[in-house]
């Protein structure tokens, strides 16, 4: 699932103190929901806005069909028919209402790609709305630069107070040829610059000096051009009453990024005996664009903001067709391609899917599980396969499965499971207090433990990615410790370590119970993600990523937990018997109690022979023994009930 292709554009407008003007603007956007504005950056001290929008883009896409082509011509109409050239003033340079255009690649979309839609969008706009408009970088058949136009035209030069641009441009012929539409130009317009290159960062630095001519050494020195850091542009704009700022374009961020610059922008005005400010970056990375667009387009939510108000709602097979090399019934797509989308048996190791154990500390409260469940139905793009519920153990696991986006490079960068699990912890620490919370079934807290799986050709790595993502946000957005094991520890930590350092396994009521909170509020361990004090109503969060574990509990006939207890630790490899077996003895109702068994390595070490060896030390103990059960369905089961569920969702 790597064929993801994307176009980003970024479009910036002379213009941010006319409310009505841009949300005129931003009104014409929404006629395209195809294409989403991922993020607007505004500034009223330059009074020039930055809107970055992103489109998904076929293979071959055709000039006519680009949505991200017609998102932005009918935005530029919109700003040509709301702002007026000649009464816009601010301090940053601009040579039109709509003053520059850039399209960047994304994901899998070339360079070239870029190219073709910047010269369609430069025609649209030169032909029909008859601006001067000039092509640069990939669209310009000599790649001539955005820095070359700009002088060639005096984009650099105020032509007010020697720090501010003032009104339209002034020569009615423009002494460059534009590359589309008229030579003759209209104050109330000016002109358009449209481009497409390899990704830019901007990176602004403020300085707490009014000297514009002491900042504009700073940013000359700074800059590639003045024989500074290479691949660097910089400017230097007054930015307020009291503040010069060094606004550079990193032209290469991957080699030259913003701290670089910021250390030598430090340097250079420690020279010049003024102080700096810690610089910011005017747009998200374009990592975060695309995790943006993602979870928007992908998994809709109710957030605010611009990237939020284009919900595609897509399904399973739209995810397929996102990320395939042919939208589905597309003309040029080979018959095969398109049955095999359907055919499970055929695509299923395509897919790269991850499995969430989720064990919550509660199956008594039905309104609280309610709520839980009701959390998970909000993101259809994650799907609830299997719920097992223990009253004695007082104790739910849900095991939820979705697929992972990759990058260009293979590596995991969004998957829908993430929210989905977010939003079901939150509605669990919402609903359900350890304190007032008993079982048989020992438990640190509330969400107790979540555990990531690797289903059909994920990775181990990408479910460790989801492990420690989820862990941050959980630490963050609820205050709880959290201790990582397995893949997503650093040095691989076992979770029976951890939970034996924690007094995981030692209960606090009747010898073999659990009740309410007594592990000491402030931890001796340090958690790796929140605080170490500990909330004795939620308590503590385990989460880890590890290969396939399959949970097998055996029924004992007897309520002797001490011969449960020696059987259990009889069994398990740590006290000598199977390896790559751990396990519990607990009271389970009033006449029996089990071995929960955890299997390892199940292909090694399977359920039968669990229960072979339960039911040999149940002998020797004079106790009667039932057929054990798994608590969740195998890794096949659960890929075939997704697939069912998900079929059953598209059609």
């Amino acid at each position: 699932m790597s064929k993801l292709m994307l176009a980003c554009c970024k479009l910036y407008i002379s213009e941010s103190r006319n409310r009505a003007a841009l949300e005129s603007i931003e009104r014409a956007a929404k006629l395209f929901p195809e294409a989403a504005i991922i993020n607007k950056f505004e500034d009223e001290t330059y009074n020039r806005v930055g809107y970055t929008l992103v489109s998904k883009l076929a293979p071959k896409p055709s000039g006519n069909s680009c949505h991200l082509r017609s998102a932005v011509f009918a935005m530029v109409k919109a700003a040509f028919e709301t702002i007026d050239l000649e009464l816009h003033s601010g301090s940053h340079p601009r040579l039109g209402v709509v003053d520059h255009i850039c399209f960047h690649p994304l994901a899998l979309a070339s360079l070239d790609q870029m190219a073709e839609i910047a010269k369609s969008s430069a025609a649209d706009i030169g032909s029909s709305l008859q601006v001067p408009t000039f092509l640069y970088g990939a669209a310009n058949e000599d790649g001539r630069t955005l820095d070359t136009i700009r002088r060639e035209l005096g984009y650099f030069k105020p032509n007010s107070s020697g720090t501010q641009w003032i009104g339209g441009p002034k020569p009615e012929f423009l002494p460059l040829k534009p590359d589309e539409g008229p030579a003759q130009v209209t104050q109330e317009k000016g002109v358009v610059v449209i481009g497409a290159t390899r990704w830019v960062d901007n990176y602004n630095v403020p300085i707490f000096s009014t000297d514009i001519a002491v900042v504009r050494r700073i940013a000359k020195q700074v800059s590639g051009r003045g024989g500074g850091l290479p691949s660097v542009q910089a400017m230097a704009l007054a930015h307020g009453e009291d503040v010069t700022e060094v606004a550079c374009n990193l032209l290469e961020p991957s080699k030259v990024g913003g701290d670089r610059v910021q250390q030598e922008v430090e340097r250079l005005a420690r020279e010049e005996n003024i102080a700096v400010g810690k610089g910011y970056f005017t747009d998200l990375s374009q990592e975060e664009i695309v995790d943006r667009y993602l979870k928007h387009s992908l998994c809709p939510t109710k957030e605010n903001g611009f990237w939020t108000q284009v919900s595609l709602g897509y399904t399973l097979v739209n995810i397929i067709e996102l990320l395939s090399p042919w939208p589905l019934h597309h003309p040029e797509s080979p018959d095969n391609h398109r049955s095999s989308i359907y055919d499970k048996k055929k695509t299923i190791d395509q897919y790269v899917l991850l499995c969430c154990k989720l064990f919550i500390s509660e199956s008594r409260n039905r309104a609280a599980l309610d709520a839980i469940e009701q959390a998970a139905r909000f993101n259809p793009e994650t799907v609830i396969v299997n719920k097992f519920e223990d009253r004695a153990y007082n104790r739910v696991r849900y095991t939820l499965v979705s697929y992972v986006v990759q990058d260009t490079m293979g590596s995991a960068i969004y998957s829908p499971l993430q929210q989905a699990v977010l939003a079901m912890v939150e509605v669990a620490f919402g609903a359900i207090n350890l304190e007032l919370h008993t079982g048989t079934h020992p438990r640190l807290g509330v969400v107790d433990d979540i555990l990531f799986h690797p289903l059909a050709q994920a990775s181990l790595d990408e479910a460790a990615w989801l492990a420690k993502s989820v862990a941050a946000d959980i630490a963050n957005q609820f205050q709880v410790p959290v201790f990582l094991y397995a893949a997503a520890h650093p040095t691989g930590k076992a979770l029976d370590t951890i939970r034996r350092e924690l007094g995981f396994y030692r209960p606090n009521s009747m010898g073999n119970q659990w009740a309410g909170w007594t592990i000491p509020d402030m931890l001796l361990e340090k958690p790796d993600e929140g605080p170490s004090e500990v909330s004795p109503a939620r308590g503590i969060t385990m989460i880890g990523a590890r290969p396939w574990v399959a949970l097998y509990n055996v029924p004992i006939l007897s309520t002797d937990v001490s011969a449960a207890r020696r059987i259990a630790r009889m069994v398990s490899a740590r006290g000598g018997g199977l390896p790559t077996v751990q396990t519990l003895g607990l009271v389970h109702g009033e006449d029996s109690t089990e071995i929960a068994c955890m299997l390892l390595e199940p292909n090694q070490i399977g359920a039968d022979r669990v229960q072979n060896q339960v039911e040999m030390l149940a002998t020797e103990e004079g106790v009667e023994v039932e057929k054990g059960y798994f608590t969740d369905f195998s890794p096949e089961m659960i890929i075939e009930k997704y697939m069912n569920l998900t079929s059953a969702q598209r059609d």
